[in-house]
């Protein structure tokens, strides 16, 4: 396996490189589009995000992408679209990379980002089938608000949406109307 000019190449199998090094979660740029592209097909091969899809993600303004490395090999992702609503776009880890608190930890991060922006609600959709990721989303806060029949492509599946609402702080809030003092 050798690096490549946008870092190092996934390990096959897509398992982390090192499994002693602790995960580090950072912010994603334009700069690691063919990274994440390669970490998109390796989590969702039936049904991966495009190089146009993805190089777009990363660049528009509210978003908040963020990564997993462990080593140097990028191990998971997430994004969120920011808002007074709050719509998680994606959350990925490698197979091998499971079962280590990654997806936790992406998912707290992007709460973090929909606080900070002042959004009241966060929304997702994931796969009906999913459920180590729903108890995931429930711990975390989220409650199943729904159903959408044939959301999900190759394979054809529905999708479970949940919500969580999102305390306010006055003490962080960017919104001067939320501010309970007034």
């Amino acid at each position: 396996m050798s690096p490549s000019p946008e870092g190092p190449a996934l390990p096959s199998g897509g398992n982390p490189v090192d499994e002693g090094d602790a995960p580090a979660l950072r912010l994603l740029e334009a700069g690691d589009v063919a990274r994440v592209v390669a970490l998109e097909e390796a989590i969702f091969p039936e049904d991966p995000w495009t190089e146009g899809m993805i190089s777009e993600e990363l660049q528009v303004r509210g978003r908040h992408y963020v990564g997993v490395e462990i080593g140097h090999s990028l191990v998971g992702y997430a994004g969120i679209t920011l808002g007074s609503d709050a719509d998680v776009m994606t959350v990925g880890v490698l197979p091998g990379a499971r079962g280590r608190g990654i997806g936790r930890l992406l998912v707290e991060d992007l709460l973090a980002a929909a606080r900070r922006a002042g959004a009241r609600r966060v929304f997702l959709a994931l796969r009906a089938s999913n459920h180590v990721a729903s108890g995931l989303y429930t711990r975390l806060g989220f409650a199943r608000i729904g159903r959408i029949r044939r959301y999900f492509r190759h394979p054809s599946e529905d999708a479970v949406t949940m919500r969580a609402d999102l305390a306010i702080d006055p003490t962080t809030d960017p919104n001067p109307a939320h501010d309970a003092r007034s």
